[in-house]
C-alpha cells in the first residue's frame, strides 16, 4: 500500500515540477511573432493580438488569448476583417518538451468578420485571395534548391515548432456582409461552428447554426455534415450533409427547407435533394426535387443532371386556384464567364407542357436566348382568371362552308369565358414596362396549336427579340382557319410613350369562325385576305383605340352577310309602294356575296371606310361610313343596284336603293333609306306616285280627284318617301 502511495506522490510531484517548468521555462507570448509571420505571409494582412497570451490550468491545461484582430486595407468601413476578444485553447503538456504545439479545441468567443464591396467592385477579400493564389504558385514552381540559405527568425521557430490543432469551436460570433456595388446587405448573427477534428486527410464532423437578415429576409439555417481537407486544408470531400432553413419577410414566408448531400468531391456526382414548403406573396408551395450535382475540379463549371423539381402550387393570383407545375432539365453555370445553360429543358403546368433549351448571363444587362417548343400553348387559360378551371375547348372545323348559317339552335356551343372588361378608372393606365430597358432577349417559339385572344392557330414559328428597350417580332407565321398568317411588330418603350408598329398578312381565312372566336360575331362569312398596317403611342386602353392610326385593306369572296336579306328588303319597299304586303318570309336572313372589299383608315378612336363595294349576281353594293373604336357604334350608308331580272326585281334593275346601317357591333340595324331612294330615281318616284293615285281611286271614286283628298294623299306621300 506505501508503494502504491508513493508512486501516486512521485505523479503529483512529476506532474506539478512539469507544470512549474512549463510556466517557468515555456513562454506563450514567443508565439506570436511566430503567428504573426505566418499569418502576414499567407494573407498579406496585419495581425494584431492585443492581449496576452497565457496558461490556463482550469479545467484542463490550455492557451488564453487577448484580442485579436486581422486588419483590413484602407479604404473600408471597418478597421478589421477579423476579431475577437478572447480565444481559449488547450495544449498537450509531453510534447511541448520535444518542441511540438499540439493545440486541442480553439474556442472563439463573440468572433466578429466584416466583409465589404465597394461601388468600384474593390473587395476587402481580394487581395486574400491573391495572395493565396501567389502562395500556391510559388510553393507548386519552386525548386528545393531555390531555398535561400539564411532563414528568417519565423522559419527558424517554425521547424523548432510543430503545430496541430484538434477541433475548431465559434461562439455567438457575427457576420456583416455589405455589397455597395448590388446594394445588398447580410448580417449574421448567433453564429456557431464546431469542428471536431482539424487535420489533412481525415474525416471529421461539422455542426453549425445561424441566424440573420439578409436585405430584409429574416432566416435561420442550421445544418451538419463530415469533411475530408487535403494536405493544404482545402475542402477535399464532404459526406452526409444536411441542411435546414426558415425564412420570412413581407411577402415570404418559407417554414421549411431541407437540402441533403450524400457524397460530394470536385469532379464527382453527387446526390442532391431538396423538399420546402411555404408562401411567396400570396402563392402557397409545395416542392420537392433532386438532381446530381458536380462541381469541376478547378471550381469553375457547376453541372446538374437530371434535376426534377415538383412544385404544388395554390393562391388567388394564379390562373387557377391550384397547380401543379414540373420541371426536369440540365443545367450547367460557367463561373468565369457567368453563364447558365439548361438543355434538354421541359416544363409541364398542368396540361399546359414546354420544352426547348436557354442560356443566361450574368452582365450588367443580362443575356437570355431560348428556343422553347410546344404541342400546345393556350394563353387564353393562363391570362383569364376566370376561364382557369379546365373546359372543353371548341374545336376549329377541319372545313367551313362559305354559306353556313349561324347556329341558332339551343344545341349550339356554349359562349366562351370572356376576358374581364378594364374599369373605366384604369383606362388611361399605361403599363409599366421599364424592365424591357435592362435585358438583352432573343429567342423561337413553336407550337403545333396556339390559342390567343379565344383565336385557334397551328403550326406557329415565333420570334422575338429584346435589346436596348425595343422589342422586336420579326417573325411570326402560322396556320389560321384554313389560312395562313404573317405578322411582325415592333415596340419602342424608350420615350414617355411607348410607340408600336405592326404589319399583319392574312390569306385564304374563312372569316366566319375567326369571328366568332375573337369577337362572338358570326355576321360576316368569306374567304378573307386581309393585310393591316398599324402604328401607334401608347398601350393603355384609351390610348389604343384613340391613338392608332393605319389601314386595314380587307378583300372577301365567296361569303355572305348574315342578318340581313338586302334582296328581301327591296322586294318589300317595292310591295309596300304598290300597297301589298309579302308573306313573312321564313328564310334565313342573309345575302350572299361573290367578293367584297373595303379599305379601313383609322385615326382618332374612329375607323373610316369610303370605299366600301360588294358584288354578287343579284346586286352591286357600294357603301361609305364611320365606325367609333370607343362606344363600338356604326353609322353607315350602303347604295344597292339590283343587277338581275327575276325573282320580282324586274322593275327595279338599274335602280340604286340606298340603306342606312346603324347600331352597335354586336347588334346592328338596317333600314331603307327611302328619302333618298326617291331623290336619286325620280322614274321610281313617279311609279310610286302612280300606284297610290291608282289606290285612291279604288278607295273614294270620282272623289278621288278631290284637291282636300290630293293633298292628303302629298303628305301621305311625302311622308312614306321621308
Amino acid at each position: 500500500m506505501k508503494k502504491l502511495l508513493y508512486v501516486l506522490l512521485g505523479i503529483i510531484i512529476v506532474v506539478v515540477l512539469g507544470i512549474v517548468a512549463l510556466v517557468t521555462l515555456v513562454n506563450p507570448n514567443q508565439f506570436k511573432p511566430v503567428i504573426a509571420e505566418q499569418v502576414k505571409e499567407q494573407t498579406g494582412r496585419d495581425l494584431v493580438i492585443s492581449g496576452d497570451i497565457g496558461w490556463r490550468f482550469f479545467p484542463t491545461l490550455g492557451l488564453n488569448v487577448g484580442e485579436t484582430a486581422l486588419k483590413n486595407p484602407q479604404g473600408f468601413a471597418q478597421p478589421n476583417l477579423i476579431q475577437f476578444k478572447q480565444a481559449e485553447l488547450s495544449v498537450a503538456v509531453l510534447p511541448l518538451l520535444s518542441h511540438k504545439l499540439d493545440i486541442g479545441t480553439v474556442s472563439l468567443d463573440g468572433a466578429h468578420v466584416f466583409v465589404q464591396t465597394l461601388k468600384d467592385g474593390r473587395s476587402n477579400l481580394d487581395d486574400l485571395t491573391k495572395q493565396s493564389t501567389s502562395t500556391t504558385q510559388q510553393e507548386s514552381t519552386a525548386a528545393p534548391a531555390s531555398k535561400p540559405a539564411k532563414e528568417t527568425a519565423s522559419k527558424a521557430a517554425e521547424k523548432s515548432w510543430q503545430v496541430s490543432l484538434a477541433g475548431v469551436k465559434l461562439l455567438n460570433a457575427s457576420v456583416d456582409v455589405v455589397n455597395e456595388k448590388t446594394g445588398s446587405n447580410i448580417a449574421l448573427n448567433k453564429v456557431n461552428f464546431t469542428l471536431d477534428t482539424l487535420a489533412p486527410n481525415i474525416w471529421t464532423k461539422a455542426q453549425f447554426d445561424m441566424a440573420g437578415v439578409a436585405n430584409g429576409l429574416q432566416f435561420t439555417t442550421q445544418g451538419s455534415t463530415e469533411i475530408n481537407l487535403s494536405a493544404s486544408y482545402k475542402l477535399c470531400e464532404l459526406k452526409d450533409l444536411q441542411l435546414s432553413l426558415t425564412a420570412k419577410d413581407a411577402k415570404t414566408d418559407i417554414k421549411h427547407a431541407q437540402i441533403n448531400v450524400d457524397h460530394f468531391k470536385f469532379g464527382e456526382w453527387a446526390t442532391l435533394t431538396l423538399q420546402a414548403e411555404g408562401k411567396l406573396s400570396d402563392i402557397a408551395f409545395a416542392t420537392k426535387g433532386q438532381t446530381q450535382l458536380s462541381l469541376s475540379s478547378d471550381q469553375n463549371i457547376l453541372t446538374l443532371e437530371n434535376l426534377s423539381l415538383e412544385n404544388s402550387l395554390s393562391g388567388k393570383t394564379l390562373p387557377r386556384p391550384n397547380m401543379q407545375v414540373n420541371l426536369k432539365t440540365n443545367a450547367s453555370y460557367d463561373v468565369a464567364t457567368k453563364t447558365a445553360t439548361l438543355s434538354k429543358f421541359s416544363a409541364n403546368a398542368d396540361e399546359l407542357a414546354v420544352s426547348g433549351n436557354a442560356s443566361f448571363v450574368n452582365h450588367d444587362v443580362p443575356v437570355i436566348r431560348f428556343n422553347f417548343s410546344s404541342d400546345k400553348i393556350d394563353l387564353d387559360r393562363w391570362m383569364n382568371a376566370e376561364a382557369s378551371a379546365p373546359t372543353e375547348q371548341k374545336k376549329v372545323p377541319e372545313t367551313a362552308s362559305n354559306n353556313a348559317a349561324p347556329a341558332t339552335s339551343s344545341s349550339a356551343a356554349p359562349a366562351k369565358a370572356k376576358a374581364p372588361t378594364a374599369p373605366a378608372n384604369k383606362a388611361n393606365h399605361e403599363p409599366d414596362l421599364s424592365v424591357l430597358k435592362g435585358i438583352d432577349v432573343a429567342g423561337t417559339i413553336s407550337a403545333k396549336q396556339f390559342v390567343v385572344v379565344h383565336a385557334h392557330l397551328s403550326d406557329v414559328q415565333l420570334a422575338l427579340s429584346i435589346k436596348n428597350g425595343i422589342a422586336e417580332l420579326s417573325q411570326l407565321n402560322a396556320k389560321l382557319y384554313q389560312g395562313t398568317i404573317a405578322a411582325s411588330g415592333k415596340l419602342n418603350v424608350n420615350t414617355p410613350l411607348a410607340t408600336y408598329q405592326f404589319h399583319n398578312q392574312i390569306n385564304g381565312v374563312e372569316i366566319q369562325p375567326l369571328l366568332e372566336d375573337i369577337a362572338d360575331n358570326k355576321q360576316l362569312a368569306g374567304r378573307a385576305d386581309i393585310t393591316t398596317n398599324l402604328s401607334g403611342t401608347g398601350l393603355s386602353a384609351a390610348h389604343l383605340r384613340n391613338g392608332v392610326v393605319g389601314t386595314i385593306d380587307v378583300k372577301l369572296t365567296d361569303g355572305a352577310v348574315y342578318g340581313v336579306n338586302i334582296s328581301e328588303m327591296i322586294r318589300s319597299a317595292k310591295a309596300r309602294l304598290k300597297g301589298k304586303k309579302l308573306a313573312d318570309d321564313k328564310k334565313e336572313k342573309k345575302t350572299d356575296f361573290s367578293s367584297l372589299t373595303a379599305l379601313l383608315k383609322l385615326g382618332q378612336g374612329k375607323a373610316t371606310v369610303d370605299n366600301l363595294h360588294l358584288a354578287s349576281p343579284l346586286i352591286d353594293i357600294n357603301g361609305r361610313g364611320v365606325t367609333d373604336l370607343n362606344n363600338e357604334s356604326m353609322d353607315f350608308s350602303v347604295d344597292t343596284a339590283i343587277v338581275a331580272s327575276g325573282k320580282g326585281l324586274d322593275e327595279l334593275k338599274g335602280i340604286t336603293v340606298p340603306i342606312k346601317i346603324k347600331g352597335t357591333w354586336q347588334a346592328p340595324t338596317y333600314q331603307l333609306d327611302l328619302k333618298n331612294l326617291f331623290k336619286q330615281n325620280s322614274e321610281l318616284e313617279q311609279k310610286a306616285k302612280k300606284e297610290l293615285n291608282r289606290g285612291l281611286e279604288k278607295l273614294f271614286g270620282d272623289k278621288a280627284k278631290d284637291e282636300k283628298i290630293k293633298n292628303v294623299a302629298d303628305q301621305l306621300l311625302k311622308g312614306l318617301f321621308n
